[in-house]
């Protein structure tokens, strides 16, 4: 009896596991009426087209892997590629991190540890590793944080491009070997609502926006969660205030270096 319980608790968790590998596995084909991707990848770049700057202040709340951490964040940002981010906290009144993102170049200052570290666009390893996430590239942080994703730092030169509509979703498959990006866009919107990283046909990470609201005729989200299903964590940042193309000073994007 007891080799049939523990039998039948092997399958059921040998099932579990399995509908858990396919709740994150890459649909084949995408849902709805196929449609000519370079239309659905206008709308994608229009959207990160309008926003010339952004200024925002927010609160970060990191779930990983049973540890929770939150602070306050501030945010600048100019179109096409310069980003400074800088976050306080716990104590709140405390610098803990700043990031700059500016053309090829990312620099990370840890004042607390008093380190500096320097990346590139072509090189970000130094700090995806520090991040706990080695996949996410610049566009994808870029794109989480502020919405603006630049799809051309997203193609190759054997990028294979599908797309379809369904229920006023637009949604944009990038695809070149075993790497896949997707994007799904709401018309009502004029925003992109989520999007997904794949590789060897499973998903990788994820980056949902939701809690939309109208600043200067353009939906601008107040929530976005971002997932890393290779290492189990979860980052969700609240947006708390935001200006939407505002004239921003050189200032704006400079870092506190140690």
């Amino acid at each position: 009896m007891d080799r049939i319980v523990s039998g039948s608790k092997f399958v059921l968790l040998a099932l579990v596991v399995a509908l858990s590998a396919c709740s994150v596995s890459m649909r084949k084909t995408l849902p709805g009426v196929r449609v000519d991707p370079v239309s659905v990848a206008g709308k994608i770049e229009l959207a990160a087209d309008r926003l010339r700057t952004n200024k925002q202040i927010f609160r970060v709340r990191l779930l990983d892997k049973g540890r929770t951490f939150s602070g306050d964040g501030a945010l600048a940002y100019r179109s096409p590629d310069t980003l400074q981010l800088s976050i306080y906290g716990p104590p709140f009144t405390t610098l803990w991190m700043q990031m700059l993102s500016r053309g090829d170049s990312i620099v990370v200052v840890l004042p607390k540890d008093d380190k500096v570290i320097r990346a590139s666009r072509n090189d970000p390893l130094p700090v995806t590793r520090l991040a706990g996430s080695e996949g996410l590239t610049d566009a994808q942080f870029m794109g989480a944080v502020t919405g603006a994703f630049w799809l051309e730092r997203f193609r190759g030169p054997g990028t294979v491009e599908t797309a379809a509509v369904a229920d006023g979703i637009s949604t944009l498959r990038l695809s070149e070997g075993d790497t896949v990006y997707e994007f799904r866009y709401a018309d009502s919107l004029g925003a992109v609502l989520s999007f997904v990283y794949y590789r060897d046909g499973k998903k990788r990470h994820e980056v949902t926006r939701g809690d939309f609201h109208t600043i200067n005729s353009m939906s601008r989200a107040r929530k976005m969660v971002y997932r890393d299903y290779d290492e189990d964590r979860e980052i969700t940042v609240l947006v708390g205030k935001e200006e939407v193309n505002p004239e921003l000073a050189d200032e704006a994007f400079q870092l506190l270096l140690p």
